[in-house]
């Protein structure tokens, strides 16, 4: 997938914009406050039509006006697509693509893989933000996941609902029960899947962002015991089960579920010891990179195509050892990547295609 031009109007600082990125390497450079990471989040948005840093909606609107567009053009295995956002203060938000009314689900919709300085809390952070890393890369590449999760995440409320009505032993809540466990079963196979595959290549990629002077494993750590070689439907299942008749009691007298993917982790290791509590500074950020990249890698390899890659100010906290080796590596990539950075990228960048953000307007660096 390639971005092959974005225009904005009233986003942010960005009053008026167009910005064509090339194919490889993009760099955008300049001072803080000047509207880098802005023009990040509108790309952002156009694959998740909504913005990484949360907030207000309106927020993403200029404070001088009453509405902002984004509009991108892009290329999907040979394919040319169009997609645009409208957002106004009064009327709501308008999502299309190829001038027609789409959903964030849509299938042709942009495809991105984001790394912001938030993401040092993949490592240190709690498990939900461990949870959200896997559930987006796998609803990004599997509508069946999305919809499943989906599904699992209306049955816990319900289910949790009951539990603080005092219903945990009626009738209902077994049905409900049963339903719950059947959709959690399919949300941890399908994370523990994705989790063997990403173990593969970021361990790779790890590899060589610390040349070779480290090593990285994951593994999945599901929120009740399985004392089987074997994991599959049916064994998740029925540990599941017995786990849930166990707690029962417990979760009638705290009103809450205390068994499923909700409570689940990903843990992370650097040279066989837990990086949330051991790991450096720079080895958290190299960490947190090489998971990016892995998602991306693994959604090339299970998609068909490459997603891109948005990098914003990961430079920061690196040494220069560690910035040159992941600057070699986005400069050979086959995928499209745009990077901002308020420090001048080194020479090893020679081909990257070089940008000066100032004032909310854009400029090539020849």
């Amino acid at each position: 997938m390639r971005l092959t031009e974005i225009r904005l109007n009233q986003f942010r600082n960005l009053v008026q914009v167009r910005f064509c990125p090339q194919p490889g390497l993009n760099i955008l450079g300049g001072a803080n406050a000047q509207g880098k990471t802005n023009l990040l989040e509108a790309v952002y948005v156009m694959s998740a039509t909504t913005s990484f840093r949360g907030g207000k909606e309106g927020n993403l609107i200029n404070y001088q006006a009453s509405r902002c567009t984004v509009a991108a053009n892009y290329e999907k295995q040979d394919r040319s697509i169009e997609c645009r956002l409208s957002l106004d203060r009064e009327k709501g938000k308008l999502f299309e693509i190829n001038c027609k009314k789409a959903h964030r689900s849509h299938n042709d919709r942009l495809r991105v893989v984001l790394f912001t300085p938030d993401d040092l809390y993949l490592i240190k952070g709690s498990p939900a933000r461990r949870r959200e890393y896997l559930d987006f890369a796998l609803s990004q590449i599997s509508r069946p996941y999305a919809h499943e999760l989906h599904n699992y995440q209306a049955l816990l409320k319900r289910r949790n609902e009951m539990l603080r009505k005092g219903q945990g032993r009626s009738r209902v809540f077994e049905i409900t029960d049963e339903l719950y466990i059947k959709s959690a079963a399919e949300v941890a196979l399908r994370r523990i899947k994705y989790v063997h595959r990403l173990q593969e290549t970021a361990a790779a990629i790890y590899a060589r962002l610390t040349g070779g002077a480290e090593k990285l494993q994951l593994r999945y750590a599901l929120s009740f015991a399985v004392d089987s070689d074997t994991i599959n439907l049916d064994v998740l299942r029925e540990h599941m089960l017995r786990v849930a008749h166990e707690k029962r009691n417990q979760e009638i007298l705290r009103r809450s579920s205390l068994i499923g993917p909700h409570l689940d982790d990903l843990n992370i290791y650097a040279d066989a010891k837990l990086a949330r509590l051991f790991a450096s500074q720079g080895q958290q950020r190299n960490l947190a990179v090489a998971l990016k990249l892995a998602e991306l890698y693994s959604f090339a390899a299970l998609g068909g195509y490459y997603p891109l890659f948005l990098l914003d100010e990961v430079l920061a906290e690196l040494d220069q050892p560690r910035r040159n080796l992941l600057l070699g590596e986005l400069v050979q990539a086959d995928y499209q990547t745009i990077l901002t950075s308020v420090e001048n990228i080194p020479d090893i960048a020679p081909d990257a295609a070089r940008y000066e953000v100032k004032n909310g307007t854009i400029t090539r660096k020849e």
